[in-house]
């Protein structure tokens, strides 16, 4: 776990997000000639005090009135209380709002527009269908989504999505006080406009519409809506882009990173990838990444600077002999630079090590894994000292203390390590763990049952040592660090069986036959980079009995 006092930014409570529920009415429609689904959309007041003047699905407040209304509204036998409360409130403020109501007769019958001109929409909902003999329909309702708001906003809602096929017969007008303008919308149409200008949304609208847009049809929606649960979570976190705010879900590349320099969810930290300052992620870690960046190297090689000016800097991956970037790393350290540590020798890691070494007054020691025999010849590489597994590189004065662990990792090299910030519980992982992108095993070097069974490894560390970060080579930090070494296992071992499917249906084909089946979901101008994993996978196969046949 992070150290408090090592955050960057004074620390401050998130505003208590009130409980809410959202509404999305769908029908089948057509688009652009093709099945599609439309959601009911509406405007709220400019003079609103939340999103004003944006398109939006209705809904609002849980209100204490709703647990007892769902005590007579019809429900699945799958739904629990919770959820028929929820779904009630939805109902609720759909009814208000938009005049369209999930209800039935005392036939079953879904009410229709003719029901609906006898309601007064401002009185209370239970004893309004009470006296007509209706029942709310909770058991049309499905949940889709749970957001909560932003934790930087002065005003929060934790909101339950729900959708609903839109009840044959009805139409929605709105109430002129909330809500204006409702609109039918295909979800693709809705983002286009949107990023035209002339369709206002907030970020949980757009993300749950590009969501929808790959359904063709209400009944394709709900039926994957019916296992009870969200089929999302996600309280988003915002960063600066380009002087702007951008927001970010969980799976978004950034979100780790945002949560590690502000957990409290200030939107504070600029996104922007630089090469040329130092970017602070806590007082005791900085980034630097080169301006190598490419198809291999996605933004560029990160550098890591960890330490204080109380305590002298240890260097992570000084990356490739750039002079100016060198120059920046020695800089942002004042030359009090006390180790060199490469996490492996590939060129974009390690050639800058002697040069740095060569700039600093008391020339810190290069440390790392000589390459192997079998690396290629830019990858050669031989530390001042080798590094044993297992061993503490520390820093100390002033009362500070820094120590990064050594965890020998080969896979992606022969000669590849991690390192832990012990005290913060992060994981630098070099190249074998990226954000964006899977690392390429490049065989005879890099071996993928080697790679398998460090990344087993580090889970065990990290589970041991509660690291909840990775600091990657390539890429944004990422979070949930357990969740992410389970995501890259389970990606490899099903590109492994799409592999060797590939072999057993084609036994004899040759190996371009086979690239093209196992990585028919990647583009193709990486077949080449895939091709080297593949082959690192082949050699695992040949060394399992019977792989190619079972």
């Amino acid at each position: 776990m992070v150290r408090p006092e090592q955050l960057l930014h004074p620390q401050r409570e998130p505003v208590s997000p009130r409980l809410a529920a959202t509404m999305l009415l769908l029908r089948d429609a057509q688009y652009k000639g093709s099945p599609a689904i439309e959601v009911l959309m509406t405007r709220r007041s400019a003079q609103a005090s939340f999103a004003p003047g944006a398109f939006v699905f209705p809904g609002g407040a849980i209100d204490p009135s709703d647990a007892r209304i769902a005590a007579s509204a019809s429900r699945r036998g799958t739904q629990d209380e919770t959820q028929a409360v929820q779904a009630v409130a939805a109902i609720r403020e759909t009814f208000e709002e938009l005049g369209v109501l999930l209800a039935r007769r005392s036939d079953s019958t879904l009410v229709d527009d003719v029901d609906i001109a006898t309601l007064d929409r401002r009185a209370a909902i239970d004893a309004t269908c009470a006296q007509r003999g209706l029942t709310l329909a909770a058991d049309c309702v499905y949940p889709l989504a749970h957001w909560i708001t932003d934790r930087d906003l002065p005003r929060r809602f934790d909101v339950q999505f729900f959708v609903a096929r839109m009840p044959a017969g009805q139409t929605a007008v709105a109430d002129g006080a909330e809500q204006f303008e409702p609109v039918w919308v295909n979800p693709a149409d809705a983002l286009a406009r949107h990023a035209a200008g002339d369709f206002a949304m907030i970020f949980p609208t757009v993300r749950t519409l590009e969501r929808l847009r790959s359904y063709d049809c209400v009944d394709a929606l709900l039926a994957a809506c019916a296992g009870e649960s969200p089929l999302w979570h996600s309280c988003p976190r915002g960063g600066l882009k380009a002087g702007s705010v951008v927001r970010c879900m969980e799976h978004d590349a950034p979100y780790g990173e945002l949560r590690l320099v502000c957990p409290d969810g200030q939107v504070l930290h600029a996104l922007d990838w630089r090469s040329t300052e130092a970017v602070p992620l806590l007082k005791n870690v900085m980034r630097l990444t080169v301006a190598n960046g490419g198809m291999m190297t996605g933004p560029g090689t990160n550098s890591y600077i960890v330490g204080t000016p109380a305590t002298g800097f240890i260097v992570i991956d000084p990356g490739p002999n750039d002079r100016a970037h060198l120059q920046r790393i020695f800089a942002a350290t004042g030359g009090d630079v006390r180790m060199i540590v490469c996490t492996h020798s590939h060129p974009d890691h390690a050639p800058g090590a002697q040069p740095l070494q060569a700039m600093c007054a008391k020339e810190p020691p290069i440390l790392g894994l000589p390459s192997g025999p079998s690396a290629r010849a830019g990858s050669h590489f031989v530390p001042d000292r080798e590094l044993r597994d297992g061993e503490l590189l520390a820093l100390a004065g002033d009362g500070e203390t820094h120590r990064l662990l050594v965890v020998a990792t080969p896979g992606h090299a022969s000669n590849h390590v991690c390192l832990v910030l012990v005290e913060d519980g992060l994981l630098f992982s070099g190249d074998h763990i990226l954000n964006g992108s899977t690392t390429i095993i490049d065989p005879p070097d890099g071996n993928m049952t080697a790679y398998l069974a460090s990344l087993e490894r580090l889970d065990a560390i990290c589970a041991e040592r509660g690291i909840e970060f990775i600091l990657p080579a390539h890429g944004y930090v990422l979070d949930c660090a357990r969740e992410q070494i389970d995501r890259l296992k389970a990606h490899r071992l099903a590109r492994e069986a799409k592999i060797a499917q590939a072999v057993k249906a084609l036994p004899n084909g040759p190996i371009d036959d086979w690239l093209r089946h196992a990585y028919d979901d990647v583009p193709e101008r990486l077949w080449p980079a895939a091709a080297r994993s593949l082959l690192a996978h082949l050699e695992r196969l040949d060394e399992q009995p019977h792989a190619h046949t079972n």
